[in-house]
């Protein structure tokens, strides 16, 4: 009889969970291949012809650009908050990370209003400053909004990595900057990398930004081939393309990583001593880290603000802020749910529970609108066998709704609350369970009065990083939601994509006041976990 180590002896095992969650995680891209191999796909033949060579330089272009503005923005950033001293650093230290609660389209919105003819910026730099627009302006958007992946995960590599060797180096006499280019920087490196790959996946999912400042990648192919030519086989094909690419980016990262990861020698004793900088450097700190806040959260706040006061609004954003909410929240809890079960099943179950955990991870890498065509061809399936089985019926399953919207989220975001989760439990040693179960507990008061209290802050992180992920989704809302169903990011595009950027102002500006508290509560509860990891 095999002893299950935290959920102690469950009769159905831990290695459903992580099966239930790799199925619900590939499921739709399995069904997307299926509905790919069919036939139709009578508009494909034009789109090769005419736009899918545009729509690969675009992208990468799109990408290369992107990776070098992000790198640019958060690897200094990084470096400056996690070995120096400065005025500010702590409030940095906080504000740096907030404009990943800035979606990328919304900030487009605010800087195509700032710098087009009458706008602020055009008007301030005499027309010198170019209008925000095409490849070169959708990369800046994607630079100053998703440049924290990288800040993130090169600050901790920096203050976790390279401390001993940097000193050393100094210590030989190597200038700074040669330290931190032949030390520091290649300790980092897979840290870093990972952040890219984050960079890469997001910009190749996004859909609003590229068709608001008129870039044309294989997502706005996906949307156009669905929505204009009413061609479900052609998005189908497209949707392949890009999930190949994008697995390729994903795959290509974890097997570099793997063998690339590194570690000093003798541990961190203590925490890394800040160097304090002279004061023209402080200037030069204060400027560095000020300008990616700046550009990526505080200049479009300011430009949506402007806009929404005055403007009057043609509807109320009630119903949109209320169903942003709704969707959110139940698309956290079931994540959230699903996340421990799987996490259960990879620190309990055998290999099988194990490699299906892993290949949940894998939906974290489907763009939006690849999941929600998958969601899409598993709907149409059912709906084939429904009508075998009882004849031709209505369509009773191919129009979606909720409940395919809320499919499609958990095929993507799933794997966001997974790692938490996992993260959460690992802190949790099976010591601990064994000393419950020899005390009397049940399987189930251990799980109540030892696990949840010590995985609460994994278990928090998770739900708060699916809500946000979920508020911010475009192109599957699109897709899959119902015609009477609005969410602030639906909303502010359809103003938008009108020309009507005074309109989109006040949803726009809802969508990031409801995202910065939350990115503000995860980066507080990621600390703590840090924190309290570093002192157990």
């Amino acid at each position: 009889m095999a002893q299950l180590s935290g959920i102690g002896r469950l009769s159905i095992g831990p290695a459903p969970f992580g099966v239930a969650a790799a199925l619900l995680c590939t499921l739709p891209v399995l069904a997307l291949a299926f509905m790919a191999l069919s036939g139709g796909g009578e508009h494909l033949e034009h789109l090769v012809e005419t736009q899918l060579a545009e729509y690969a330089t675009n992208s990468i272009l799109l990408i290369i650009s992107t990776i070098i503005g992000t790198l640019l923005l958060g690897i200094p950033s990084a470096w400056l908050i996690a070995r120096h001293e400065f005025p500010g650093r702590r409030l940095f230290l906080i504000a740096l990370p907030l404009p990943l609660a800035m979606p990328s389209y919304i900030a487009a919105y605010a800087w195509m209003a700032m710098t087009m003819a009458g706008g602020p910026v055009h008007n301030a730099s005499a027309g010198l400053f170019p209008t925000v627009g095409g490849i070169a302006g959708a990369a800046f958007v994607f630079s100053v909004c998703l440049y924290p992946y990288i800040f993130l995960l090169a600050r901790q590599a920096f203050e976790n990595l390279g401390m001993k060797s940097f000193e050393a180096a100094r210590t030989l006499g190597a200038s700074p900057w040669r330290a931190f280019r032949s030390v520091s920087l290649p300790l980092a490196r897979p840290a870093i990398m990972a952040g890219t790959a984050l960079v890469v996946m997001e910009t190749l999912a996004d859909y609003g930004t590229v068709d608001f400042l008129g870039t044309p990648t294989f997502t706005v192919g996906i949307l156009r081939a669905w929505i204009s030519f009413g061609d479900p086989e052609a998005a189908a094909r497209l949707a392949m393309i890009l999930l190949l690419f994008t697995l390729l980016v994903f795959g290509g990262e974890k097997l570099w990583r793997r063998g690339q990861s590194v570690a000093e020698m003798g541990g961190r004793t203590k925490p890394a001593r800040r160097e304090t900088l002279s004061l023209r450097a402080r200037v030069i700190a204060i400027l560095c880290c000020s300008v990616p806040v700046l550009f990526g959260l505080v200049a479009p706040v300011w430009m949506l603000v402007t806009l929404a006061l005055d403007t009057q609004t043609a509807r109320s954003p009630f119903e949109a802020f209320q169903g942003t909410v709704i969707v959110a929240s139940l698309s956290a809890l079931i994540a959230v749910g699903l996340g421990l079960g799987a996490a259960y099943a990879a620190r309990s179950g055998g290999w099988f529970a194990k490699a299906s955990v892993q290949a949940a991870h894998v939906g974290y890498a489907v763009p939006g609108a690849v999941a929600a065509l998958g969601v899409i061809a598993i709907l149409a399936l059912f709906q084939n066998l429904l009508d075998l089985a009882i004849g031709p019926a209505a369509p009773l399953l191919a129009g979606g709704g909720i409940i395919a919207l809320l499919f499609a989220y958990q095929a993507r975001f799933a794997a966001a609350a997974i790692g938490p989760c996992e993260s959460a439990l690992t802190r949790i040693t099976p010591s601990m369970d064994h000393a419950a179960r020899s005390l009397g507990a049940s399987r189930w008061s251990v799980i109540r009065r030892v696990h949840a209290p010590m995985a609460f802050g994994g278990i928090a992180t998770a739900a708060l990083l699916v809500f946000i992920e979920v508020m911010k989704e475009l192109p599957a809302t699109m897709i899959l939601r119902p015609l009477d169903f609005e969410t602030l990011a639906v909303s502010a595009h359809h103003y938008a994509s009108d020309e009507r950027l005074a309109q989109a102002a006040l949803p726009s500006l809802l969508l990031v006041g409801l995202g910065i508290p939350i990115m503000l509560l995860v980066s507080w509860l990621m600390a703590k976990q840090q924190q309290d990891g570093t002192h157990s």
